[in-house]
């Protein structure tokens, strides 16, 4: 056979993992949807593609493999054989197989395995005989353990290699060799500055066309070490599809474990990141994507009963802005339960009861960050929606990223992270305190604000500030450090506004001079105990500037700590009533809210009774603005349930009915109706101001 070209291999190679990944996708959704002659006919034909190229390239193993898939999916196809969980498995098993004989190829220019397992599964399947798909998973496990203790790396191809292996801790010390000669580049702008200073001094003709010339030649250096130094970064970095493409598999696989129907939507991207992001990106993502698997996502006989589709999705949604991702795993499964976390926290935290009792949704979230949290009586052998999260912040403390949680009950939760394309540089602040200056990462700054010494709210020595309706503590960050060298007089302090754990603190500072990106350096030793740094940079006069660790420098601030500013926001801030309008007309809900809403009340609507039972039961209201003629349940049975609740006893209720029968209206006021107005008389004002009434009246008891 005539020896083939290594350009033509590498197409083969390339291709074939194409393919590859196409089989896996359709694999997947022929399970969900059988039927689907479209797909089917496309799986054989990439199948028969891998095969008649393997054949031709004189890759035997590569051949076998595909060809017994191909066996398998035409009896699927003649109806001899069911799409069945089973199924899935062993054709998962032989891709991975396929893609070891690719790796190889890579490697050494073979596709050489011992597959008789493989080939012995697919031929009893394919003739429709049971397999014990768990005794050959087994024997697989086995087979690739063994393999990873034996296997040594054989001798590449020389001869037409169009890449080579780099190992990361060279780029490295490439990129620290970048870094000294920053530093002396550095110093020859010192150098420039006292030329120009002789220079001036003398008025010597050719010492200034020298100091030109040295001028000119110094910014030529700079642009082509910067310009170099970003070539060099690039070399570690990799498409994020990398880490992404594989969970449309994952998720697949452990559905079928947990005999869940989803689906998975992974849009294409060709971002790429930094290769030591990307590692700890996979763990993180693995772990979202198991949590949202086996707690966010219901059982089909579930989604079917709450009116979903039988069929739940998981997407993972990659944006680039500017230098920093934001990725966000979501999925359409039960949404977070924040009462069970609210109840949850009160029992492990008790000493802080009143303090999780006021907390919000966003605050709660802080508490499924933390080392053992868990809603859950039982933990699941795959994952625990809160349980074991505390690592997942770790590791995106570690890319220096952030994450947020968005969720709502019975429509799904997203988890969104955002972090910088590379570690190799940072974006932050330089900031200046007691007359020292400081780098401060931008990751956990949301804000910079300044604000007048009078603004300041003092509770029990310590400082406040409102911002957005919140009210913010507020430190000095000179207070971490040593004693306060001098007292500036300023007008206004300059406050950056940091969030961490879904918490937010001022940190006040003598002054923000500008926005850099800078490569990191590590610590010296002599500094290597101080938590709240982790890192130094060099300014652009050759300085050594610390980098501030901002949570470790919040977790210090809020142990400081000391007065409940929920009391202090309950006492100053007016009170917001809630109301609820049942009515089945959209057009009556939608007037009755126009000018409740305008008064200033937080307005629900129900279409009808027992949509506003189950909205009563789920929060508490103020007041009920009901309609008497309703479907499934009129309004004097919801009224009547309504005074058997115990929350709801004494609550006004107020009837607006097209009925001006007298005898409807008394029968409202026996079950407790606390005014009746008629659709004949109504009248704007009139609304607003029984309303205003009753709701004083139930304040002048409480």
């Amino acid at each position: 056979m005539a020896k083939i070209s290594a350009d033509v291999t590498e197409s083969f190679l390339s291709e074939s993992m194409e393919l590859l990944e196409s089989v896996r996708r359709d694999v997947v959704a022929l399970k969900a949807t059988p039927d689907d002659t479209e797909t089917l006919t496309r799986l054989l034909r990439d199948l028969h593609t891998i095969k008649g190229n393997s054949r031709m390239m004189g890759f035997g193993t590569i051949e076998k493999l595909s060809h017994a898939v191909e066996d398998i999916y035409k009896s699927v196809k003649d109806g001899t054989v069911k799409n069945t969980d089973r199924l899935v498995r062993l054709v998962f098993f032989v891709a991975d197989k396929i893609a070891d004989c690719i790796a190889k190829i890579k490697r050494t220019g073979s596709d050489s395995f011992d597959i008789a397992l493989y080939l012995q599964s697919c031929d009893k399947l394919a003739a429709g005989e049971l397999i014990d798909i768990d005794a050959i998973a087994k024997e697989i496990a086995k087979e690739k353990s063994e393999a990873a203790e034996d296997e040594e790396e054989g001798d590449e191809q020389i001869s037409g290699i169009q890449s080579i292996r780099v190992k990361l801790s060279r780029v490295n010390e490439i990129i620290s060799a970048f870094d000294t000669m920053i530093t002396r580049e550095f110093r020859l702008k010192h150098q420039l500055d006292e030329l120009r200073r002789i220079e001036e001094t003398m008025e010597n003709h050719e010492l200034s066309k020298i100091r030109k010339q040295f001028e000119s030649d110094i910014f030529a250096l700079e642009t082509s070490i910067f310009s170099v130094q970003e070539q060099v970064f690039d070399l570690r970095m990799l498409p994020i599809s990398i880490v992404l493409r594989p969970f449309e598999a994952t998720i697949a696989m452990e559905a079928i474990e947990l005999k869940k129907n989803v689906k998975c939507v992974i849009p294409e991207t060709d971002i790429a990141i930094d290769k030591v992001i990307l590692e700890q990106l996979n763990d993180i993502l693995m772990h979202l994507v198991r949590n949202a698997l086996d707690h966010g996502i219901e059982s089909p006989e579930e989604r079917t009963a709450m009116g979903k589709e039988e069929q739940g999705t998981i997407s993972i949604t990659c944006v680039r802005d500017t230098k920093h991702i934001e990725l966000t795993i979501r999925d359409d499964g039960r949404g977070i339960d924040y009462e069970k976390i609210r109840e949850k926290a009160t029992k492990l935290y008790a000493e802080r009861a009143k303090e999780i009792k006021d907390m919000n949704e966003r605050e709660l979230t802080q508490f499924l960050f933390m080392s053992g949290f868990s809603t859950r009586d039982k933990v699941s052998e795959i994952s625990g929606r809160g349980v074991g999260l505390d690592v997942v912040w770790t590791n995106v403390e570690k890319i220096k990223g952030n994450i947020k949680i968005e969720s709502e009950k019975g429509k799904g939760t997203a988890f969104i992270l955002r972090f910088p394309l590379s570690l190799s540089t940072l974006q932050g602040l330089f900031v200046f305190s007691n007359g020292d200056k400081y780098l401060m990462p931008s990751q956990h700054i949301v804000d910079l604000i300044y604000r007048k010494k009078s603004e300041y709210i003092t509770l029990q020595n310590q400082s406040y500030i409102k911002l957005d309706g919140q009210l913010i503590p507020c430190f000095s960050l000179s207070s971490l450090f040593a004693e306060q060298k001098s007292v500036r007089h300023q007008d206004a302090d300059s406050i950056l506004i940091a969030e961490y754990m879904e918490q937010r603190l001022g940190i006040i500072v003598d002054e923000v001079e500008q926005y850099v990106s800078l490569v990191v350096k590590p610590l010296p030793p002599a500094l290597k105990n101080f938590s709240i740094l982790q890192g130094i940079v060099f300014d652009e006069h050759y300085d050594i500037v610390p980098i501030l660790h901002v949570p470790d420098i919040l977790k210090k601030f809020k142990s400081l700590r000391g007065y409940d500013i929920k009391k202090y926001e309950a006492a100053t801030r007016k009170r917001v009533f809630r109301i609820l309008v049942v009515d089945d007309s959209e057009t009556t809900r939608q007037i009755e809210t126009s000018i409740l809403s305008g008064a200033g009340y937080s307005v629900d609507t129900a279409v009808d009774g027992i949509d506003g039972m189950e909205k009563l039961k789920a929060k508490q209201y103020d007041l009920v603005l009901l309609d008497k003629d309703m479907p499934r349940m009129n309004g004097l049975i919801l009224l009547d349930n309504l005074r058997h609740l115990e929350n709801y006893k004494e609550v006004p209720a107020v009837v607006v009915s097209a009925d001006t029968t007298p005898k409807v209206a008394e029968e409202f006021k026996s079950l407790g109706a606390s005014a009746f107005i008629t659709k004949s008389a109504f009248k704007r004002g009139a609304l607003v101001t029984t309303i205003n009434d009753l709701l004083q009246q139930e304040m002048t008891h409480e």
